[in-house]
């Protein structure tokens, strides 16, 4: 079998135009202008070749063979002796390939051909006619700059982009070329010249470019960058960093000049290197650098004993050199050390290089002067000019050791990429494999003249599975070898491994090798390895270019291994199925020649993936199963599991071929309750069965009488196949303890053709064209598990249950499959003891509760239960008969009434049924009945929460909820809890009022508590929530007129008889308060949803879920809240205010404390009521939503757990909230905070739990912050009335100036009761304060007189205790207003300053009229204010005679 191919890379374009242009003008005259150039090696004497008059022979036999043979694929010559050949013409003038010098670039993309003085550069693009690479020519012209000089070698480096947007990439490609007089010069792609140096007046005999490799092993060095240029004699280095940071900035200089062509060029500077010098008596033809080389501790003492014997001395750390591998004559190999600390050659031999340099000079000038140097005088002059360049000397290279031969010449040598093994050719034709660690020859081949070599590396491929981090992969080293004389391409595994590929190609030809990657990475390494993507091209005589594919695993063992010549099957077996042109003689050919169980069985995998030809897949298989049926060394257990699934497939495709195009029978009602009493199915299931089965119909949409012509018939082997679990690991199926012969086969419920699967198993059955005894027995045969078919056909049932108007016909075929199934699973397994649970049914139950399709988990549930109900009946029936009992009774389920089933499993046995005689009752058939009830509850409650009932009023504002599907495992698993969740859920996209869901007991309960409600406001505060209540009853009166309401009313009516424990009116309520909440905290810029939970926490009928429910608010919403509000100073500015309390404007911070406010007051109302009473204890009644495992507590139960708070900690919460509120909504300003006007143990207190303890709140305090909260609560007093809007003038806004003069002020209602309300506020807080209530409302007084509402003022004066101190600050209001009306008015002023007296006068000076609130007043309030004001004064006061005489000078006015 093929161990490779030989790809094809791409073409040259133009090539004959190639061969003419580098063949033109090419004179022998140019080779022999440099008489130190002779290569006598290559010399043609003229003497006759005994190879190739050998080949001469036998040419026109191998090209005949040749022109059969194809490119294809290659031949092992040692196993099957078949060669491949590429077509080739025997022509004797092709030898200018072998001449010509050929580099390629490692990126593959650019190629360079030169010859004598010329060369042309190619750069590749693609080629859409043979979706290869066609490679067009960039450049072509001659490079040589002086008489005689030709290139002799050449080297294209890609260069690292640095560009952000193509990191990793090469940018361009430099070209270095070598010179026979020593020149090295670099160019672009498109011949630019960029560097030309000379470091050596020797030939160039070739590059070598090492790329940065990092060490993977810790002692050996790094690979760095760098460009070795190799002359006769020496060795010239230069680091990469240096040489491509100048190349790149030369490439810049240049393009700008070709963009400017005023700018001055530069020149470009000198480039740095190292010369090495090699031993004068070697002759060097060649040579590889292998790299650094730190020799270990041992080894350094022991070469110094060696060397120095017992007294040497060594350095303390060993010397680190570069080593170089050169081949060529005397020794054959060498290996040099290069140090980099080596001392400068002594005198003596400066003086003898300085001798040799004039030697040589003189003997070049004499010749020119004898007429036989073949130039004229002044090009002998220009010579001796240049001869004279003084070149830096060479630091000699010590050669430590290497394979001495006389008589072998060497003429090559190759390293491998990672530098630890060399291919060495000479002139024996022989090519020897060298081991550069220990410099010892480890391979020879032979017969190899003019052999070229190369190296090949190969990566394993991971497979997608494979989840391997940080780890290298696998690399597999070949050797290719290009025999020209044979025109073969021979590859080696290596070190020591065999022949794995042979390529018959055109000769002559030319073997690249590439061994380094891309450079001027600055030694940074590079993600995924900084390997060659074209490490080794082959050039043949038509311009094509080929590479090699090697896979890897020819390199793990030798030809021989059974397991790698199967994998080599496979994979074309693969191929063959891929393309689609196959028979079975062709497959089971393959087959025939697999040798190992474990690849037999994978092919068998591949088969059943990629063969779509059900007639060739079964002749295969039964083929083979004949043939190696009698075999022992074969397992035929995958082949028969395979054909038995194959005989299935065609059994359902055969009953699936011709199903009824319509239903030719419509069951009649009768029928219908016949058959559903045959699925021991009550009346009541039966509507509700009914029901579901309408409702589904309407929305989905779908006809009553549907075809089950199948879309799916379609179903291929391979998709059939691919629907199943099938085990083809060998080690696996020979483990396994099992008699049969095959193994069980699941369904593979996760993949794509699983609904055709379940089309094509149970189309059949349940049209009626299926024989349900073969049926089962090709089930049976074909070994899948009955429990994965059973899932199936639910999954099936499912989507299909209403497809036909008679759906009740369709259970009744549903029960036959699903009996059918039990008994091929066996009884034994289905029916368990009456005691006990079957497995088989639970886990089918378990599918059923994960299901969210209504009717068809119902009528499945109905089935089953029903195949149970029948099972259980035969089993006792047949162990009666057994035991001839007739006198026993047979356990009738028939007669059995589910919901005394359910009462039974509920409250227990009555004691009537304990005086009744045992009767055995089934566990399953509990369970069964039990599950059915829970679909009920589950189909009431998704169409209640489907629905959204629109309110024409709504008194809380809507949310907007996504609908989920709710199945029977989900309720379960959330616990008690959820029920209610998801109907508080629903209810807050109504916005229904929260009292009318409070049910009438729960309400008379709370009714009867509210006798013992306290408020710490007094008797006066105790009278507003009765009238607060009145006014709600009221209004529910009017809501519950509403039909839309009383819709949603009877909606939660019939969820509550259902789920009676779940869904009372406080559960309700917490959970619709709860939803509120946590839409506040995702939102809580919109208050709105704050007020809402706090209004559905009031109307909680239960006061002790009622406290838990504040409590967790409390804690978890509003603490931190409320704390970070309290706690912004009002000097700050506004939008920083704002922006650090989280609220985007101060009204909305106001409705925040106040919604806070009415929170904490609704605390104190329901602490008192709790304080003193137990806990009520938890409900530990079980329905049958009650689930075995310990579930969630619900949020009614975290209410309950909550410890009792503290009723001091909320009064303190509370003074604080109000407070704040006083501050936030008359923006009183100053630096001022709520918490300064509590003491430090109260502040300490702030925001801490509220179970903790506090002091009391008429605890002394400081009497300077007792006189703080007065003045602030005065302060509040007088802001509050100072808020009073004013009712619009009715006289309008053209009215006479006059006429507003003396318009008195009409405030608003609504203001003055707002004011009113902030009054009584006030003196609530004094009240807890304990501060004087007497002066705030003598505050009260004064400063509605001062704001012009005297009627207002005039009725707090009875409120008032201290009338005096009242009367003096009211008669201060009437001064101000006479001095208004004198200073200002200007009326009757001079009969109003006659007839007042001198200290009345001065009196009225004093005052300032500013400090009035209003200046709208009559002339007679004045008079009115003075009497009153004499009324309140005692006729002893001083302020009595002011007040007289204001009233006599009142009357002037």
């Amino acid at each position: 079998m093929s161990g490779g191919q030989l790809e094809v890379h791409g073409l040259v374009e133009d090539w004959s135009y190639v061969k003419s242009y580098l063949l033109d003008n090419t004179s022998n005259s140019e080779r022999s202008n440099d008489d130190d150039e002779v290569d006598w090696s290559n010399t043609n004497w003229g003497w006759p070749n005994e190879d190739e008059s050998i080949l001469d022979q036998i040419g026109s036999k191998n090209v005949k063979s040749d022109k059969r043979q194809s490119l294809e694929g290659p031949s092992d010559l040692v196993s099957d002796k078949k060669e491949t050949s590429i077509p080739a013409t025997a022509n004797v003038n092709l030898s200018w390939l072998d001449d010509s010098i050929i580099a390629n670039s490692p990126a593959g993309d650019v190629l360079t051909i030169a010859r004598g003085s010329k060369a042309i550069f190619f750069k590749s693009e693609c080629n859409i006619d043979t979706n290869g690479m066609k490679f067009i020519k960039s450049f072509e012209g001659i490079l040589s700059e002086e008489e005689g000089e030709i290139i002799t070698s050449i080297v294209c480096i890609p260069l690292d982009s640095k560009k952000r947007t193509s990191p990793g990439a090469p940018d361009w490609t430099c070209i270095v070329v070598g010179f026979n007089r020593g020149y090295v010069r670099v160019y672009t792609e498109t011949g630019s010249l960029l560097v030309s140096e000379q470091f050596h007046n020797e030939r160039v005999q070739g590059f070598k470019v090492r790329s940065y490799v990092p060490s993977f092993v810790p002692l050996q060095h790094d690979q760095l960058e760098e460009l070795i240029v190799l002359y006769r004699s020496v060795v010239v280095t230069m680091d990469g960093f240096g040489i491509f940071q100048t190349l790149r900035a030369c490439r810049n200089h240049l393009a700008r000049l070709k963009a400017n062509a005023t700018e001055n060029p530069i020149e470009p500077p000198s480039l740095m290197y190292k010369k090495w010098g090699f031993e004068s008596e070697q002759t060097v033809v060649d040579c590889e650098p292998i790299g650094l080389n730190t020799p270990s501790a041992f080894d350094h003492l022991f070469t110094a004993s060696l060397l120095g014997g017992f007294n040497a001395k060594t350095k303390q750390n060993p010397p680190t050199s570069c080593v170089f591998a050169s081949t060529g004559l005397k020794p054959f190999v060498a290996y040099h050390y290069a140090q980099e600390n080596q001392a400068v050659p002594v005198l003596t031999e400066m003086a003898y290089a300085v001798a040799s340099k004039v030697k040589s000079s003189i003997l070049n000038a004499a010749t020119g002067w004898l007429g036989f140097g073949g130039g004229s005088g002044t090009t002998t002059n220009k010579n001796l000019v240049k001869e004279a360049k003084s070149f830096e000397p060479p630091t000699p290279m010590l050669s430590r050791f290497g394979l001495p031969d006389a008589r072998r010449h060497g003429k090559s040598i190759t390293s491998s990429p990672s530098r630890n093994l060399s291919a060495v050719t000479d002139s024996f034709g022989r090519v020897i494999l060298i081991d550069n660690v220990f410099g010892i020859a480890i391979r020879v081949w032979k017969g190899y003249r003019d052999a070229q070599c190369s190296w090949l590396q190969v990566d394993e491929e991971l497979s997608s599975r494979a989840k391997v981090k940080d780890t290298r992969t696998r690399t597999a080293l070949f050797l290719v070898i290009y025999a020209p004389r044979r025109g073969h391409l021979e590859v080696y595994a290596m070190q020591q491994g065999p022949k794995v590929a042979t390529f018959n190609v055109n000769k002559p030809g030319r073997l690249l090798c590439t061994t380094f990657g891309m450079m001027g990475l600055n030694n940074a390494p590079v993600r995924g390895g900084n390997r060659p993507i074209v490490e080794c091209l082959f050039v043949d005589c038509d311009g094509n270019l080929f590479t090699l594919n090697i896979p890897f695993h020819l390199g793990l063992c030798d030809k021989t291994s059974s397991k790698v010549k199967d994998i080599h099957l496979l994979k074309t077996l693969q191929k063959l199925l891929r393309d689609g042109h196959y028979t079975a003689t062709t497959v089971l050919q393959i087959f025939t020649e697999l040798r190992t169980q474990s690849m037999i069985n994978q092919g068998f995998r591949i088969l059943t993936q990629k063969c779509n030809k059900f007639d060739i897949f079964i002749e295969v298989l039964q083929t083979y199963s004949q043939k190696f049926c009698d075999g022992e060394d074969k397992d035929l257990t995958v082949v028969f599991g395979i054909i038995a699934l194959l005989e299935l497939y065609q059994s359902l495709l055969f009953s699936q071929s011709s199903p009824p195009a319509y239903s030719s029978h419509e069951n009649t009602s009768a029928d219908d309750k016949s058959l559903l009493l045959c699925l021991h199915a009550n009346e009541k299931e039966m509507k509700i069965m009914q029901g579901m089965a309408e409702e589904e119909v309407q929305c989905k949409m779908k006809p009553k009488a549907v075809t089950f012509q199948s879309d799916l018939s379609d179903m291929s082997v391979n998709e059939f196949f691919g629907a199943f679990v099938i085990e083809f690991d060998y080690t696996k199926i020979k483990m396994s303890n099992t008699n049969i012969s095959h193994l069980p086969i699941l369904i593979n419920f996760k993949s794509e053709g699983v609904d055709k699967l379940g089309e094509l198993l149970l189309c059949g059955c349940l049209n009626g064209t299926a024989d349900l005894d073969e049926w089962k027995q090709k089930l049976k045969n074909a070994g899948i598990d009955a429990y994965a078919i059973l899932l199936l056909s639910f999954k099936y049932w499912c989507q299909n249950s209403l497809l036909s108007s008679s759906y009740i016909g369709l259970m009744e075929k549903l029960y036959y499959v699903v009996k059918k199934l039990c008994d091929l699973e066996g009884y034994d397994v289905v029916i368990s003891e009456f005691n006990q649970v079957s497995k088989w049914w639970e886990e089918i139950r378990k599918e059923i509760t994960r299901n969210s399709k209504i009717f068809p988990i119902y009528s499945f549930a109905i089935v089953c239960r029903a195949v149970a109900i029948d099972l259980q009946h035969q089993r006792e029936t047949e162990n009666l008969i057994s035991t001839g009992d007739k006198l026993g009774r047979v356990f009738d389920v028939e007669n059995t009434n589910k919901k005394e089933i359910e009462e039974t499993a509920v409250a227990g046995p009555s004691s009537n049924s304990m005086e009744m005689d045992f009767e055995n009752i089934s566990l399953d058939l509990l369970k069964w009945n039990i599950l059915l009830k829970q679909i009920e509850d589950l189909c009431l409650l998704s169409s209640i929460l489907v629905q959204n009932p629109c309110l024409d009023k709504p008194q809380l504002p809507l949310l907007k909820t996504t609908s989920e599907s709710l199945t029977v495992i989900k309720l379960l698993d959330k616990g008690k809890g959820c029920i209610a969740e998801l109907v508080g859920r629903w209810l807050t996209t109504i916005g229904i009022e929260p009292n009318l869901i409070t049910d009438s007991k729960e309400d008379e309960a709370k009714s009867a508590s509210s006798d013992e409600k306290m408020t710490v406001t007094g008797n006066s505060s105790q009278s507003q929530p009765h009238l607060h209540e009145q006014e709600t009853d009221i209004a529910v009166e009017a809501l519950e007129a509403n039909k839309s309401i009383n819709y949603v009313l009877d909606l939660l009516r019939s969820l509550r008889e259902n789920f009676s424990v779940s869904l009372s009116s406080s559960i309700i309520l917490s959970n619709y308060c709860w939803e509120y909440c946590l839409e506040w905290k995702n939102e809580t810029n919109n208050v709105e949803y704050l007020g809402a939970a706090v209004k559905c926490a009031s109307a909680i009928p239960s006061h002790y879920i009622r406290q838990g429910m504040i409590s967790m608010m409390w804690n978890i919403f509003l603490c931190k809240k409320f704390s970070t509000v309290t706690a912004i100073s009002k000097t700050a500015r506004e939008k920083l205010a704002d922006k650090l309390s989280g609220f985007s404007s101060q009204k909305k911070q106001q409705k925040f404390l106040a919604h806070i406010v009415q929170f904490l007051d609704l605390f104190l109302e329901t602490n008192i009521v709790c304080e003193g009473k137990s806990l009520p204890r938890n409900s530990t009644l079980k329905n049958h939503w009650s689930s075995d495992v310990n579930s969630n507590a619900s949020l009614t139960d975290l209410a309950l757990v909550q410890p009792l708070p503290n009723f001091e900690m909320i009064l303190l919460h509370y003074q604080l909230a109000l407070c704040a509120q006083f501050f936030y909504t008359f923006r009183l300003k100053g630096t001022m905070k709520p918490t300064n006007l509590f003491d430090t143990k109260s502040r300490n207190l702030f925001f801490q739990n509220m179970h903790n303890l506090a002091p009391f709140s008429n605890v002394e305090v400081d009497l300077s912050l007792k006189t703080l909260r007065e003045e602030f609560l005065c302060v509040v007093v007088t802001s509050a009335i100072r808020a009073i809007p004013e009712e619009p003038n009715p006289l309008g806004p053209n009215s006479s100036k006059k006429s507003i003069d003396f318009q008195p002020i009409i405030p608003s209602e609504e203001g003055v009761k707002e004011s009113e309300e902030w009054v009584n506020k006030c003196l609530e807080m004094g009240r807890i304060w304990g501060l004087e209530l007497d002066g705030l409302r003598i505050s009260y007084a004064f400063e509605l007189y001062q704001s012009g509402l005297d009627y207002l003022g005039l009725e707090a004066i009875g409120a008032v205790d201290g009338r005096d101190v009242l009367g003096a600050r009211l008669l201060l209001v009437a001064g101000m207003r006479v001095s208004y009306i004198i200073n200002v008015k200007r009326e009757n002023v001079m009969e109003i300053v006659s007839s007042i007296s001198t200290n009345l006068s001065k009196w009225l000076d004093s005052l300032d009229y500013s400090n009035l609130g209003s200046l709208r007043f009559s002339k007679e309030s004045i008079g009115e204010l003075t009497q009153q004001v004499l009324q309140l004064i005692p006729p002893s006061s001083y302020d009595y005679k002011l007040a007289e005489e204001l009233l006599l000078s009142s009357k002037y006015l």
